[in-house]
């Protein structure tokens, strides 16, 4: 789910939610509100894009933890 108003990507499966902040800031929260993490990216011009950017990140986070063995 996409809230406009918070700008929130959702990752129900794995307990994440991302917020972008509009400009190059993504907050990493898990599902009960806790900030797990944060990460910029200059390069969203819009909403698809940064979308496009959090699924990318997240998808590379869980990569690392896989491979890591966690």
């Amino acid at each position: 789910m996409i809230s406009v108003s918070r700008m929130l990507f959702e990752y129900h499966s794995h307990g994440i939610v991302i917020e972008w902040n509009g400009s190059a800031t993504y907050n990493v929260f898990s599902e009960g509100g806790a900030n797990i993490n944060c990460f910029t990216d200059y390069s969203a011009k819009n909403m698809k894009e940064a979308q496009v950017i959090a699924d990318e990140w997240l998808e590379e986070e869980l990569k690392e933890l896989i491979e890591g063995g966690y």
